[in-house]
């Protein structure tokens, strides 16, 4: 029996070694040594480890201490604080209910993992979620659909999205929800020349909107942390940002490393963070491929479809046009025989002057008859209504007559009625 026991001891701690050293696996020195100092390294469930900052104020939300700069690589985070160089550059954010905000590490770089929204007046912006991820083809896609809260977006006009210090601009959170629902969502990554760039919102839009002379900087990756800018720009206006190759990280992971065991798992459904695959630059996954392919069939049939419709638009204008040069020319042919009438009459009237006299003559007969008919008619009218007045006169003598016959009548009636009450009395 206690054989036993003391096998299920060792099997229990060879699981537990193992959760470890899995957990160990997925955390380079880099990251690990750069953000012990300023938060702690928690494992919230086999396999899975995170970075929670502490000396945080309760309102505080990442990608807020910073500013935004325009690159050759889209728009750049540059944060003010000391791990803003590893944490908004690598990686993924996630707000849990217990924990609070919990940085997922990964091990591509881009100038900022965000989505956008934006609308005529506001521009917004949301650190992107651990079921995001990037792929060469597609871009961004999500292993799950989930929709960050209006209350983790910030907000700002266009004229304060350039400002150093933006984060005194923002959107107070009782107005969100109504920024929130009016603007659009937005998100544009883009792989080139071994480099993944946030493109995000059009910086034409920004500059005409935001009536600032936005200028493009250049970014100088650096592997030494110590030779970064520390939150200043450099006079020439480049920006140094901390670049480590995905092959490099791996190869300076960590295996013994304090982590803390979390009292309670996350409210993220961490299955799909295991098992998703983070994108090589030179490798594409079969389910990208069909994805592209489902794109690019799409993309055929809109283009078909506008052939399709362009050619019967064109069919019609061509009908239209024709119909509508028949008419013209009939029109024309009208006008050009109406106006050859004109001019034979005129040379012959100028010819024989006695044809003006007898059209003038002709003229005056036919307005004098025009005229006569007109009195006709209002005489006609004059007697009619003469006689329809003289019947209705006639009408109600004869209704008067008859009326006083009617009277008549009745008081003779009555006048029998009486005598032959008389004489029936008197006979009695």
């Amino acid at each position: 029996m206690k054989k036993l026991i003391i096998v299920f001891v060792l099997i229990f701690w060879g699981f537990i070694g193992v959760s470890e050293n899995i957990a160990h696996q997925k955390v380079s020195g880099y990251f690990y040594n750069a953000l012990i100092p300023y938060g702690n390294w928690l494992e919230i469930d086999n396999g899975v480890v995170v970075w929670q900052p502490t000396f945080m104020r309760m309102d505080w939300s990442p990608y807020r201490d910073g500013r935004w700069i325009w690159t050759s690589d889209g728009w750049y985070w540059h944060s003010y604080e000391p791990f803003g160089s590893i944490t908004y550059h690598y990686g993924r954010w996630y707000f849990d209910d217990y924990y609070g905000w919990l940085w997922f590490p990964e091990y591509e770089w881009a100038p900022a993992w965000v989505e956008w929204r934006y609308d005529n007046d506001y521009i917004g912006w949301a650190p992107l979620h651990p079921y995001a991820v990037f792929s060469i083809s597609v871009g961004i896609y999500f292993t799950q659909t989930y929709y960050t809260p209006y209350y983790h977006w910030n907000f700002v006009t266009y004229r304060h999205f350039y400002d150093p210090y933006v984060y005194n601009y923002c959107v107070a959170p009782r107005y969100k929800y109504r920024v929130y629902s009016n603007t659009r969502y937005r998100n544009n990554y883009v792989y080139r020349n071994g480099r993944i760039r946030n493109y995000g919102v059009d910086v034409k839009i920004v500059r005409t909107r935001g009536g600032q002379n936005i200028r493009q900087r250049d970014v100088l990756r650096v592997s030494d942390q110590r030779l970064l800018n520390n939150g200043r720009l450099n006079n020439t206006g480049q920006i140094r940002t901390f670049y480590k190759s995905r092959d490099e990280l791996v190869r300076n992971e960590v295996k013994n490393m304090k982590i803390k065991r979390g009292n309670r798992k996350s409210s993220l459904d961490v299955s799909l963070i295991k098992t998703r695959e983070i994108k090589d630059r030179n490798i594409i996954s079969p389910t990208d491929k069909n994805r592209t392919k489902k794109i690019k069939t799409r993309e055929v049939e809109k283009f078909s479809d506008n052939k399709v419709r362009k050619t019967n638009t064109d069919k019609e204008r061509k009908i239209k046009t024709s119909v509508d040069q028949k008419k013209s020319d009939k029109n024309m042919i009208t006008q050009q025989n109406k106006n050859v009438k004109k001019k034979k009459e005129t040379n012959e009237f100028k010819k024989n002057p006695a044809l003006n006299r007898n059209k003038e003559n002709r003229v005056q007969s036919n307005n004098r008859q025009k005229k006569e008919a007109k009195v006709n008619r209002s005489n006609d009218r004059k007697v009619k209504t003469e006689t329809n007045n003289q019947k209705r006169v006639k009408i109600n003598k004869s209704s008067g007559n008859r009326n006083k016959t009617s009277v008549k009548t009745k008081r003779n009636n009555n006048n029998n009625n009486r005598m032959k009450v008389k004489t029936k009395s008197t006979y009695r």
